[in-house]
């Protein structure tokens, strides 16, 4: 039996990962379109405005009012991605989840 606890230990481990990894290529993915749409807007804009329309963006997409496309896990990314100081450029892999 200790062999299926270690299995289902890293089946969990990695399905956890999993699923970081599709928040993680999703909130990029968002980030991509947005810009691609909006780039001589957000070029005029300055970072804490830019940052702040991107982010009442996510929510819409991915927040409670988005239904069934609602994702928390691509909010929570995006929202560390956009705070003061971060850059949409490079956003950290997420290390801890809620599940």
């Amino acid at each position: 039996m200790a062999h299926h606890s270690n299995l289902n230990e890293a089946l969990n481990v990695l399905d956890n990962k999993l699923r970081s990894l599709s928040a993680l290529t999703k909130a990029n993915a968002f980030l991509v379109e947005i810009m691609r749409k909006d780039r001589a807007l957000l070029e005029q804009m300055e970072a804490p405005a830019a940052r702040a329309m991107l982010m009442d963006r996510a929510c819409q997409c991915f927040g409670e009012g988005a239904g069934d496309a609602a994702d928390p896990d691509v909010l929570e990314v995006l929202a560390t991605a956009l705070t003061e100081g971060q850059t949409a450029e490079i956003i950290p892999f997420p290390t801890d989840r809620r599940h």
